[in-house]
């Protein structure tokens, strides 16, 4: 069994994500309370389907969150061993069910709440242990909220940086103007006007 052997898994995955898996679980161990009690054989074969997958992402996301580097070995072999508990016990709660088909009586029926609870008492085991992971200081680089954290970081980054270049920048001082730019600046006569200035002085 891959999620047994001691081969470390190609990638990591959130304790989020271990923690969403259980989902799975839990949703059918309901199935498969509901199988037991019906007997019906659709409601067994839609219970064994569910089943598959639901164990195999479960372990899938277990094992990868408990071998990310920043896990402890303590919380890591503990996220395994209650990842095997809860398998065993599904396991058994599918082979109980079995058992009532072929032999539906009250009794055996009675003794689903018992399997099923071993099942939930594993599921909160092992939802604890991936609490206990984020503890540790790594987080998912593809979690949305570090992913909108980050972003946020950068943008008030260069904000900080726009803003502090604004403060080294200063008003350019404006040119003292002199008599002599003073006199440029003044309007040229018209050309009546200078007529004008001729006759009243004389001027050819």
């Amino acid at each position: 069994m891959v999620f047994q052997s001691s081969e470390v898994p190609e990638k990591t995955s959130s304790p989020e994500e271990s923690i969403r898996m259980t989902k799975g679980i839990t949703m059918a161990t309901a199935k498969a309370v509901a199988a037991g009690n019906s007997c019906r054989q659709e409601d067994v074969i839609a219970t064994a389907n569910l089943s598959r997958k639901a164990v195999a992402d479960m372990l899938t996301a277990c094992k990868q969150a408990s071998f990310h580097p920043d896990v402890s070995e303590e919380v890591r072999e503990r996220a395994l061993r209650f990842g095997t508990e809860c398998t065993l016990g599904y396991l058994e709660l599918l082979e109980h069910v079995l058992l009532i088909l072929q032999k539906p009586t009250p009794e055996l029926k009675h003794q689903l709440a018992s399997f099923s609870k071993r099942v939930a008492g594993a599921v909160t085991e092992l939802i604890q242990s991936a609490e206990a992971m984020k503890g540790t200081e790594w987080v998912d680089p593809e979690d949305p909220t570090v992913i909108a954290e980050t972003e946020l970081l950068g943008a008030a980054a260069s904000i900080e940086a726009a803003a502090k270049k604004l403060e080294q920048l200063k008003p350019r001082a404006k040119p003292k103007l002199t008599r002599a730019d003073h006199r440029g600046l003044l309007p040229l006569p018209s050309v009546e006007e200078q007529a004008g200035f001729r006759r009243n002085y004389h001027v050819a």
